[in-house]
């Protein structure tokens, strides 16, 4: 019951920031579109071009999405309107 409360909070997030139809940020860097799913559970990202499916994980606060895309480890997270991304062991780059 705990997995589905979460789950749909990191969606009702989510939503509840977006309230464009635009998806697309810059996190330092990398030009970034994200879509959630629907369930809430996971998250494609584009990141400068290549695309990557994300899974919802464990998070404190906020909703935190992570990935493996070309042997590189990959977390976008939100809490409220911010997002930041983090690349393996980088500084965070927060997103705009």
């Amino acid at each position: 019951m705990k997995k589905i409360c979460f789950c749909m909070l990191g969606a009702l997030t989510l939503v509840a920031c977006d309230k464009s139809d635009d998806n697309s940020m810059t996190c330092g860097k990398y030009d970034v579109e994200i879509q959630l799913s629907e369930s809430g559970e996971k998250l494609t990202a584009t990141l400068n071009g290549d695309t990557v499916e994300m899974n919802i994980a464990p998070s404190a606060d906020g909703a935190r999405y992570v990935a493996t895309l070309n042997d590189t480890e990959i977390t976008l997270w939100n809490k409220g309107r911010d997002w930041t991304l983090f690349i393996d062991d980088d500084d965070p780059a927060e997103c705009k």
